[in-house]
């Protein structure tokens, strides 16, 4: 601490003016004149004494010094090195975060890049999602139609193969399958054809030259030495009919192991053969069951392949 100096301030004398005093009575009733001397003596002393009094006015005035803070201790070597780690571990964490920040502001920054091209895109998207929505409601349109269309097409194409399906089995109607007929190496099928047509009707013999036009064998020669059937192709559809006619029961075909059946379209012979159990069950159960092209008729009630199942 320092010490604090005190300003003296120099005593200034005051002289009193001199005047001639009065005798003084002493108690006793003494008169006893006090000389001037002493009385200038004493007045000197009195106004010294004050004066030897600092002013406290110009002390007042006299601003104060600071008084000085406690000096700072040094700093050990250990605190020193700690007070740099801590600065050096400062530093670093300050280092870390400017990075850590760094790295956000360039995240942020590739964010809104993205999303001004996602916002480019989803524009692009809109407007090819409107262009798209009229081209389906157009297509939708344009569908409603085709449909239409096409459950026409499919109505007429139902009528076109019903009709071709007609001219096959018409065509078919003009020809019967010999079954049982021995095979012979140099054959002539249209000639063993007509003699076994001749024994079934014998009244039309001698026009079968005429009403037959072809004759042949089916399919290739089997290995298992079974015979061919023959198919008959009448010129004249009322010979083919005089014919079926006569080999119901014909005592000829049952002597000689023959058998005479229609010859039927591959439609018609897929349908019988779809239709063929429910006509055995009906025949077995002793209803009157027989095939018409391709639908059955059982007890006159006719069945078409389509409804079985």
């Amino acid at each position: 601490m320092g010490r604090r100096k005190n300003r003296q301030t120099s005593n200034v004398t005051a002289h009193a003016p001199m005047s001639t005093m009065e005798p003084v009575q002493n108690v006793d009733g003494n008169d006893n004149t006090v000389s001037s001397v002493e009385l200038i003596s004493e007045n000197i002393e009195e106004h010294n004494w004050f004066d030897s009094l600092p002013d406290l006015s110009d002390l007042l005035a006299t601003p104060l010094p600071e008084t000085p803070l406690k000096p700072l201790s040094k700093k050990t070597k250990r605190e020193h090195m700690e007070s740099n780690d801590s600065s050096a571990e400062i530093l670093e964490a300050i280092c870390e975060l400017s990075g850590k920040y760094d790295k956000m502001f360039q995240k942020i920054s590739a964010i809104d890049a993205t999303i001004g091209s996602t916002a480019k895109q989803i524009e692009t998207l809109s407007s090819t999602v409107a262009q798209l929505v009229t081209e389906v409601a157009s297509h939708k349109e344009s569908l409603r139609v085709v449909a239409m269309e096409i459950q026409v097409l499919q109505k007429v194409n139902k009528t076109l193969k019903e009709e071709v399906d007609e001219c096959k089995r018409y065509t078919w109607r003009w020809t019967l399958k010999l079954h049982g007929v021995r095979e012979k190496d140099g054959e002539d099928v249209r000639k063993a054809a007509i003699e076994v047509l001749s024994n079934i009707v014998p009244g039309i013999s001698d026009n079968l030259e005429d009403a037959v036009d072809i004759a042949h064998r089916l399919g290739q020669r089997r290995k298992d030495g079974s015979h061919r059937s023959i198919i008959i192709l009448f010129a004249l559809r009322r010979f083919r009919d005089l014919v079926w006619q006569a080999a119901r029961g014909c005592k000829f075909l049952l002597e000689n192991k023959l058998r005479l059946t229609e010859a039927l379209s591959p439609e018609d012979r897929a349908a019988r053969e779809k239709l063929w159990p429910l006509v055995k069950k009906a025949r077995d159960e002793g209803k009157k069951a027989s095939f018409r092209g391709s639908f059955a008729l059982i007890d006159r009630k006719r069945f078409n392949y389509s409804d079985v199942k």
